[in-house]
């Protein structure tokens, strides 16, 4: 289905965490009115899911949300809507008046679940909370998405693994979807004046990719698909981006990275067959796939390179 975005801007977030701007981050700073997306709504010709990310959709005032849904009654039929919101602003009143519409996911920024992650990210919430939100999504019907964060102040790898856990636990099997999004330093943010004062060590790409590949690893195992792996690219956010792991094709990289350690823990010499597909992990920016899979396996690149086939 084709989708439609529309970013609110930290539109209604209940407080600043220490490393956001999505201004910055979207390139948007003024969000749409609900009659700018009625006009775009309109003018759709198929269904199309209709996505309000950025911002805390669920914390607006509720006549404010229903202008906002009502822009579905202008599109085709079978249309949907997504919306991203903070786990606070998630009751049984919340998603009964939710219920109204065709929503068909409602995605929640779970950064962490390390509550002593959360309390420096100016968060204001406990783990046991933004798990009882997704739970409840999903006990009412609803299919989950969890936003998570890697290289956030205080969070180590490990910790990271165990909150992917806790959340497939908490899904039980039912429709949770992951997002993965490095933590970058950005201007204007609270995070930069950690960064300055040599209180806060971001993430080189390497280590980034690595983290990112063993959730991506992670999630297989536990059967939760990943939408998106990095921040959408855009040239405010390039712009903005003082430090951390910025890279445009961050979610290829990780992506590459988790093929090669598959191939090479199936073979350290091959020879690896990879579905035609997937050719662009292995030869796509620069070789980076090659190159990994070549220092993995203590092969030259070249050589590594002829023992790899491509089917499919």
């Amino acid at each position: 289905m084709r989708r439609l975005p529309f970013f609110l801007s930290m539109e209604s977030c209940p407080r600043r965490c220490i490393y956001c701007h999505q201004g910055e981050i979207t390139g948007t700073l003024r969000a749409p009115s609900p009659s700018d997306v009625e006009r775009a709504v309109f003018s759709l010709k198929e269904e199309t899911e209709i996505c309000f990310f950025g911002g805390s959709f669920t914390c607006l005032p509720r006549a404010r949300q229903k202008e906002y849904l009502n822009s579905l009654l202008k599109a085709p039929p079978g249309s949907t809507v997504r919306l991203s919101t903070h786990p606070q602003c998630i009751n049984g009143q919340v998603l009964d008046f939710l219920s109204a519409w065709p929503v068909s996911m409602i995605e929640l920024g779970i950064s962490s679940l390390d509550d002593r992650v959360l309390s420096i990210c100016n968060r204001g919430y406990g783990s046991g909370e933004a798990l009882s939100a997704l739970e409840m999504i999903l006990d009412r019907g609803f299919r989950g998405g969890a936003q998570m964060m890697i290289g956030l102040p205080g969070q180590s790898e490990e910790s990271s693994m165990d909150d992917l856990r806790r959340i497939a636990s908490a899904a039980a099997g039912r429709s949770v979807t992951l997002r993965i999004y490095p933590c970058l330093v950005l201007k204007g943010t609270a995070l930069k004046k950690m960064f300055e004062e040599g209180e806060y060590s971001p993430l080189d790409i390497g280590r980034a990719v690595a983290w990112s590949a063993r959730l991506l690893a992670l999630s297989r195992e536990l059967a939760i698909p990943v939408q998106r792996i990095g921040l959408h690219e855009s040239d405010s956010l390039g712009g903005s981006a003082v430090a951390g792991p910025h890279h445009p094709a961050f979610g290829e990289l990780v992506r590459s990275e988790a093929l090669v350690r598959t191939l090479a823990s199936e073979s350290i010499t091959g020879p690896w067959t990879v579905p035609a597909r997937s050719a662009s992990l292995i030869t796509g920016h620069g070789g980076y796939g090659l190159g990994r899979l070549a220092r993995e396996t203590g092969l030259e690149p070249g050589e590594a390179r002829r023992r790899i086939s491509f089917a499919g």
